[in-house]
């Protein structure tokens, strides 16, 4: 019998590709921290008075963070037929121009204009990966920040959400290890420390108990990254514990989160959630005979 996962993979490539092939315009603001204290709000009030006053159907998505915080708020408009476009220092009065000179209009609004996403061509608009803050990116971890709903479990699936832990179930913890070892994945501070090493270590503890700890803390002045993380893409996050506890032997994760970030805790809340209607925590995982269980440490 099909697990409930692999039945709702199909559910959100469809909910996803009906949103890819919008036949109404769709924006999405960014709505992470940043966003909203750059005025994000004010955004998504002005589009909601757009679209009441034009009585036309549009959509918006509220996301993560695309990275640049300096040109927030960031909306990316998918207007339908063409390559979405992704403006930046768009507040409540720019939002308005964009939606009657561009989406109603022709005038693709350059001035605020950043780049297009995806092939296609918008007049006088380059590719948003020649931007300087773009040009030299891989986005791995960051890859659906400021891309998908971080509240729409669908988002993550149809994007090969959770795929990878269903990869280490085929595999085992051992195999799941050496793949991890083989990788070269490391630490992403300033010790570089093998990631496997800990993992391995962990395991090879003898005792009934193990616990996995998330740090999602930010000790580092000026440091965010954890917050636009969890803010953006909650679920990657969650799937990596999964993972990691599996590799480990543990039973049970803690995030440690600071309380002064409220979204990124509500949107852990929710993500995890989500993971227990559809089995992924809780007892005997997808039948797997794995227990896991995830907790959050304000």
């Amino acid at each position: 019998m099909m697990n409930p996962l692999e039945q709702r993979y199909s559910e959100a490539l469809a909910e996803w590709q009906q949103l890819e092939d919008s036949d109404c315009p769709v924006f999405f603001v960014g709505a992470a921290t940043c966003g909203r204290a750059a005025g994000a709000a004010d955004v998504l009030q002005s589009l909601e008075e757009e679209i009441t006053r034009r009585d036309i159907a549009a959509r918006v998505v509220e996301v993560g963070c695309l990275g640049p915080c300096f040109l927030e708020p960031l909306v990316i408009v998918h207007k339908p037929g063409l390559p979405r476009v992704c403006y930046g220092n768009v507040g409540g009065e720019e939002i308005k121009t964009i939606f009657n000179n561009y989406v109603l209009g022709n005038d693709p609004c350059t001035q605020w204009a950043l780049g297009k996403m995806g092939p296609g061509s918008v007049d006088g608009i380059a590719d948003l990966d020649a931007h300087p803050v773009f040009r030299r990116q891989v986005r791995r971890i960051l890859r659906n920040c400021g891309i998908i709903d971080p509240e729409n479990l669908n988002h993550y699936l149809a994007r090969e959400g959770y795929r990878g832990f269903l990869r280490a179930l085929e595999l085992g913890p051992e195999k799941t290890l050496e793949e991890v070892k083989n990788s070269g994945l490391r630490g992403r501070g300033g010790a570089g420390f093998p990631t496997f090493k800990k993992w391995e270590f962990c395991r090879s503890v003898q005792s009934d108990t193990r616990y996995l700890i998330c740090n999602a803390d930010e000790g580092d002045p000026g440091a965010f990254m954890n917050r636009s993380l969890l803010e953006g893409d909650p679920h990657a996050v969650l799937e990596g514990m999964l993972i990691a506890g599996f590799a480990m032997g543990s039973t049970h994760g803690y995030v440690y989160c600071r309380a002064e970030y409220p979204l990124a805790i509500r949107r852990l809340e929710t993500a995890i959630a989500q993971m227990r209607e559809l089995g992924l925590l809780g007892e005997n995982i997808l039948g797997s005979g794995h227990s896991f269980d995830i907790s959050i440490k304000k």
